[in-house]
């Protein structure tokens, strides 16, 4: 939604001696980018074939996660592989799906079931882009942050829950600063999955009308009540967790979820998609605030976690 980009892109490229191998590939945004029956990343794929992108070539891929994981899982395909370089444009992208160092498509009962190895060879966040999403996105993309400190960064959970009213109310500063310290954070410690499973699960439930960052945050909310059940977390670190994603918004997504929340043996089938997805089955699950540890999911537990988020 960034008025005249096109224009921009190619006076940056004249500018810096840059040649376009071919047209840009425009294609739609959200989750159904991922679950089209690989139409958009064989578009992607086909029109570097004709613009023959080889190794010293590369792709630069603008857009929100879905289409960086579009675009990454068609560059993976092609021979030798082809350089990519994402710019997300969406908060949770700058926040996560940027970093991943792996590309997906979506399945019908498995959200990212076709997973490859796609790891970027840069990353270029621009905060400016987040201006032109909706309320809704720019709220529910602060989860990613949320998620990431909860277990692996105390003071940064307490800052984010200082930072959320501001962040609720769309200020810069607020996701200049958010992004800047992820991005670091990730330099560090990578990602742990957390909360993935239940987020992956609830979009799959939802037929992939559910945003990903609302499901996110109720994966958040429902992985710390699990935590909290089993002794690993206070209810004064829950609260700090919770309390900032109800303050950012983030949590704005549940009240139109209760119908997949209800059904108690849908939910806890991601454990089992999870198991598929990450090839071990283990969760991370909070170990107070900041930090986690990894274990096979208790089903009893997670059942009274599911019921105590109702």
């Amino acid at each position: 939604h960034t008025q005249g980009l096109g224009r921009r892109i190619g006076a940056y490229m004249q500018a810096h001696g840059l040649d376009l191998a071919g047209q840009p590939v425009v294609i739609p945004g959200g989750e159904k980018a991922k679950f089209d029956d690989m139409r958009g990343a064989l578009r992607v794929a086909a029109a570097a074939v004709e613009s023959m992108i080889g190794p010293d070539g590369c792709m630069l891929v603008l857009g929100g996660g879905s289409i960086l994981d579009v675009a990454g899982w068609a560059a993976a395909q092609l021979g030798g592989g082809v350089k990519v370089v994402r710019m997300p444009t969406t908060v949770a992208a700058m926040l996560d799906a940027a970093y991943a160092d792996n590309a997906a498509l979506d399945l019908a009962e498995a959200k990212d079931a076709l997973r490859v190895p796609a790891a970027p060879s840069a990353v270029v966040v621009d905060v400016s882009f987040a201006s032109t999403v909706l309320d809704g996105v720019w709220r529910a993309g602060y989860s990613e942050a949320v998620r990431i400190a909860t277990v692996c960064d105390a003071a940064l959970a307490r800052r984010l829950a200082d930072l959320a009213e501001g962040f609720k109310s769309r200020s810069r500063e607020a996701l200049d600063e958010t992004v800047r310290a992820v991005a670091a954070l990730r330099g560090k410690k990578g990602d742990t999955g957390f909360a993935q499973w239940a987020a992956l699960r609830l979009e799959a439930m939802s037929g992939y009308k559910l945003p990903h960052g609302y499901a996110v945050a109720i994966g958040i909310a429902l992985d710390t009540a699990y935590a909290q059940l089993r002794g690993l977390m206070s209810s004064a670190d829950r609260d700090i967790v919770c309390g900032t994603l109800e303050g950012c918004g983030a949590m704005d997504g549940a009240q139109h979820s209760r119908h997949l929340l209800s059904r108690a043996d849908a939910v806890l089938q991601g454990l089992e998609t999870w198991r598929f997805v990450s090839k071990s089955g283990e969760i991370a699950v909070p170990k107070g605030l900041g930090r986690h540890v990894s274990e096979l999911p208790d089903i009893a537990t997670m059942k009274q976690a599911l019921d105590m988020l109702k």
